[in-house]
């Protein structure tokens, strides 16, 4: 009976050590075989096995816009642009004459009406006026606020005060009071308003967008127009925040250029920002000239790895090349993997082909020459 309960006792021991090692067996085996091992067979949101119907991906781009071209660069024309910090002056006629007196028994004074219609850009108004007679002092009141109160004689300027001036403004003249018996008079002429607007437009921004197959270097060719170029005038150009341009400039016509490299320029929408810091300029005649692929093609770089090869070859599995497009108007387009060429003719959304005789182990190319213009969402290549 003791010998029997020992033989059992061992025969448990046993049975918990290959349970063990099985256990660390499965934890350390890699996760793929674990799952085959047991059985397990996943699927993700749509329903899909992982590594079978959903595939292994091996390429996915957001190609976008992609047109034929014969040259070997191409050409966007940028609308003119005025940039300028200059003053300019508006003279208005208040009143050709006016006469004002004051007396111990009479007050005689004027007022006078004056609109400005732009005060955001107001620099500076200035009074005009000439004194024909004059006796006593002279007060002006702007918005019934005192401006000025002194003798005056001949050709007046009075500057007026920025703070106190409104869109509607009036401006109020009086003779001092005189002594007892005595009146104080004053004749003015030709009264009138200088206003001088500082009027600015330093910046301007314009973009241009860029297809797929426009990848090089650019150059941004522009003649300059100089109506006005204080000392130290500089133009400074940026594309997509980087700066390309940075000059001080005389006042002399002449062609610019400014070189752009590759990174900076991008598929899609490019921001061009043209800003001085003083003076008066045209931008005229503005031209990005941009290096293109051959035909306006587009190339991408792929690569397959030993274990995806033998995958394939081993598995019976396809590598299947999947393209979506923005629209269902018609895609025309020589499409080249690894210098096996195919035609793309279709006017579907969507378009799939397998490429798996095309494909080799490490790094492949493809590449996508339009025949027509259209915009390519989605170019991927997926093992299935």
């Amino acid at each position: 009976m003791k010998k029997s309960q020992t033989s059992a006792g061992s025969i448990s021991i046993l049975i918990v050590l290959i349970a063990l090692f099985m256990v660390l067996y499965l934890i350390f085996i890699p996760p793929q075989d674990r799952k085959e091992l047991l059985g397990i067979n996943e699927t993700n949101e749509n329903g899909e096995t992982p590594g079978t119907v959903s595939g292994n991906v091996l390429f996915s781009q957001n190609v976008g816009l992609l047109k034929p071209s014969t040259s070997d660069e191409s050409e966007h024309e940028i609308d003119s642009i005025q940039l300028y910090m200059k003053n300019e002056p508006f003279i208005e006629d208040l009143a050709s004459s006016v006469t004002i007196s004051r007396s111990i028994f009479s007050r005689e004074t004027r007022a006078l009406n004056f609109n400005i219609e732009d005060i955001k850009n107001l620099d500076k108004v200035t009074l005009y006026f000439f004194v024909s007679e004059a006796k006593g002092n002279l007060i002006i009141s702007l918005n019934n606020v005192e401006i000025f109160n002194s003798k005056a004689r001949g050709l007046q300027n009075v500057v007026l005060p920025r703070d106190l001036l409104e869109e509607s403004n009036v401006l109020r003249f009086e003779a001092s009071s005189g002594s007892f018996f005595a009146k104080n008079t004053y004749t003015l002429t030709q009264i009138k308003i200088n206003e001088v607007f500082e009027l600015t437009n330093t910046q301007e921004e314009r973009s241009v967008v860029l297809s797929a197959s426009e990848t090089g270097k650019g150059e941004l060719d522009f003649y300059l127009f100089c109506n006005k170029a204080p000392t130290g005038s500089r133009l400074r150009i940026f594309a997509n925040s980087e700066e390309i341009f940075n000059n001080v400039i005389s006042c002399a016509s002449s062609a610019k250029t400014a070189e752009i490299d590759e990174d900076i320029l991008k598929e899609g929408r490019n921001a061009f920002l043209f800003e001085i810091d003083k003076g008066d300029f045209l931008l005229n005649d503005i031209r990005l000239k941009v290096e293109l692929e051959e035909g306006g093609s587009r190339t991408y770089k792929f690569a397959v790895t030993e274990k995806q090869m033998n995958d394939v070859l081993d598995s019976a599995k396809e590598v299947k090349l999947i393209m979506n497009f923005k629209d269902d108007r018609q895609k025309r387009a020589v499409i080249s993997i690894n210098g096996n060429e195919f035609s793309l003719d279709t006017e579907d959304i969507d378009y799939e082909r397998f490429i798996t005789s095309y494909v080799k182990e490490g790094n492949n190319f493809i590449r996508i020459n339009p025949e027509n213009e259209f915009t390519a969402d989605l170019l991927e290549i997926k093992i299935i």
